[in-house]
């Protein structure tokens, strides 16, 4: 590393020099193209911000540098050759079987890099509010959590946190996820971290709504058909959800759940 600071023709030479070894590492090792977007996009920020863009573009070499080392030795170490008669292992079934449940849902690819189980359970929730939520509203409309009661507003505007209507643009609850998924180099802990903690509170979503869908069946037994079958449609797609994704332990105590237990 130097000391001195970079000659604006020294500046050109590194930012060239930059992208072309995303250019090589992309091609080379499959990566998506948003890596080498990232970069852009770091370094107009940097040179707004008015950071000291030699040491940035040091950083950014380095970081670049670390990424095709950690690929090479990837290849070096070769793959990993399993025997034909060896049959897949209890955790590899079990890993391939959530993998085809959540498939069902529309994967929603507001970042490449993002957990597929994220991206499936934003899929899950927004097609919830895109294809069952106003029906929903119109058939709870005559119980005591129509969608102007204090319970519904609640799990409405968590919903709408949770869930988009766009692929390309993350809940906003995501914030935090999508701040670490931009950075470079990147912290793989946090990203596991805030992907966790959307899953969290998806699961926490999920049980308390269906708990007051439950609670309606139970109570009203006199619905009309229509707004039965949409109760009972709603239902079963929130069961799926929880079941498919594995979130039926995921539950937030509430003081009104203790008539149930």
């Amino acid at each position: 590393m130097v000391s001195r600071k970079l000659t604006p023709g020294e500046i050109s030479s590194t930012v060239e020099k930059i992208r072309r070894k995303y250019d090589e590492y992309i091609v080379k090792y499959f990566k998506p193209r948003s890596l080498r977007d990232a970069f852009e996009t770091r370094y107009i920020k940097s040179l707004r911000a008015g950071v000291d863009v030699s040491s940035f573009l040091l950083a950014e070499i380095s970081a670049i540098e670390e990424l095709t080392n950690r690929e090479e030795q990837r290849i070096q170490a070769g793959p990993v050759r399993p025997s034909a008669e060896k049959e897949p292992s209890f955790a590899d079934k079990v890993l391939e079987e959530n993998r085809k449940r959540i498939a069902a849902y529309a994967d929603v690819p507001f970042h490449n890099d993002a957990g597929e189980e994220v991206r499936r359970l934003v899929g899950a929730l927004s097609g919830l509010v895109r294809d069952r939520w106003g029906d929903l509203s119109v058939a709870l409309r005559d119980t005591m959590y129509a969608m102007n009661s204090s319970e519904m507003l609640t799990l409405d505007s968590k919903l709408r946190y949770l869930s988009t209507t766009s692929k390309d643009e993350p809940p906003a609850f995501m914030a935090r996820l999508m701040s670490q998924l931009r950075r470079f180099p990147r912290n793989y802990a946090a990203v596991e971290r805030e992907e966790k903690e959307y899953i969290l509170e998806a699961a926490f979503f999920l049980n308390d709504l269906l708990v007051v869908l439950e609670r309606v069946k139970k109570v009203y037994t006199e619905m009309a058909p229509e707004e039965k079958k949409v109760l009972d449609d709603t239902m079963a797609y929130v069961w799926g959800v929880i079941t498919d994704f594995r979130l039926k332990d995921l539950k937030r105590k509430k003081r009104w759940d203790r008539e149930d237990a």
